[in-house]
């Protein structure tokens, strides 16, 4: 799943992306070697081609994920 459905048990706001989709972001980052802003507006055009209803972490939130997962 693309959306994190559970809280992270703290207090605050919860996750809006599931750490799936921060993982997959991350490999996407490994393979094509993309800064992370260049990350963000990558997955956001796969998405558009392929025409999928979802959006892309902003960059700042895989930058801060990608520490814990």
């Amino acid at each position: 799943a693309w959306r994190c459905k559970t809280h992270h048990g703290k207090r605050g706001r919860g996750f809006q992306y599931s750490d799936t989709a921060i993982e997959t972001a991350l490999m996407i980052k490994g393979i094509f070697s993309l800064p992370l802003r260049a990350l963000q507006g990558f997955i956001d055009s796969i998405f558009e081609l392929l025409d999928v209803p979802l959006t892309s972490p902003d960059y700042t939130c895989i930058s801060k994920r990608s520490k814990t997962v």
